[in-house]
């Protein structure tokens, strides 16, 4: 659990974080969102003590941070930022040996924790473990970024922009990804990211900021269907909101046993392929297969809307 009760950072007359308080459950994955200056950066880098903050209090597992030592803060917290950081001198399997190296693990747990790292992101460690930074994509660096940031098994995942060099393609392939690592792992999360989609598709709850303030903080579908004000509402994309908030609803959830003509949509995809699908085939239903490409059923359009 990671608690930030009234956080205040300032740099002389300057706030950049003023008076925030939200609670991050333990296994939980929050995007924290916000305009460009809004403190989403220092709110993390404030949670691992790169700086110290003004006021108030922050606990990570029920402890105060400013009651531990920030070598052992951090050794509890994995940190993946947007560039990198790669060591480029170092193999890739040094690079991601770093930190259990430096804590004296044993060469032979940490051989056994890359290992895991490679399959947990599914890098062929034949092809990858002695290559070098620059022969890899910035995709594939960016795996690295994220599996070295999980060495040491933190209980925590702090991400700040992590993909936001990478083009929409590889952007998608990572976020999909990391949705994955976090099922699998159930680690805490906080991502900061620009991407209110990706905010959307990856969080359990959001943080949304301006001018170092908490604006809004609950679930996707909350944020969309009851946005605190005007500001939220054109921030969460406006006219767009409806659209949004179906795009966080499945097929699947809204399944008829009637029959319908035509090439069915997957069990699994968002409602928005559904709409999307229906308005370009001039139909008001849909067939829908399931995983196995078997009939499921169908879609209607008043299941959409109504």
């Amino acid at each position: 659990m990671i608690e930030l009760q009234h956080v205040g950072k300032s740099y002389g007359d300057k706030t950049i974080i003023a008076d925030l308080s939200f609670t991050v459950e333990r296994g939980a994955f929050c995007a924290v969102i916000g305009p460009s200056g809004s403190g989403k950066s220092t709110s993390l880098r404030l949670i691992n003590r790169l700086i110290d903050l003004t006021s108030g209090t922050i606990r990570v597992g029920g402890e105060d941070i400013m009651s531990l030592p920030p070598e052992q803060l951090r050794r509890r917290i994995g940190y993946a930022i947007q560039s990198v950081g790669l060591f480029p001198h170092w193999t890739i399997e040094d690079n991601i040996a770093t930190v259990p190296r430096l804590l004296k693990w044993s060469e032979a747990k940490v051989k056994q924790r890359v290992e895991e790292l490679f399959a947990l992101l599914q890098l062929d460690p034949a092809t990858t473990r002695l290559k070098y930074p620059h022969q890899l994509s910035g995709g594939q660096q960016q795996r690295i970024g994220v599996a070295r940031a999980l060495a040491a098994d933190p209980d925590i995942l702090l991400m700040d922009e992590p993909f936001g060099a990478l083009d929409p393609l590889t952007r998608q392939s990572l976020r999909t990804e990391l949705a994955r690592i976090h099922k699998a792992t159930g680690k805490t999360i906080l991502l900061v990211t620009h991407d209110i989609d990706e905010a959307l598709e990856l969080g359990d709850v959001i943080a949304i900021l301006r001018d170092g303030k908490l604006v809004q903080f609950g679930t996707p579908a909350d944020i969309l269907a009851k946005p605190a004000n005007d500001f939220v509402r054109d921030f969460m994309g406006g006219a767009s909101l409806g659209l949004k908030l179906l795009s966080l609803g499945h097929v699947r959830d809204h399944l008829r046993p009637d029959a319908a003509e035509g090439i069915a949509v997957p069990a699994d995809a968002p409602l928005t392929e559904a709409l999307s699908q229906m308005v370009l085939r001039r139909t008001d239903r849909l067939p829908v297969k399931d995983t196995n490409g078997k009939p499921a059923g169908s879609i209607f359009l008043s299941d959409l809307v109504g």
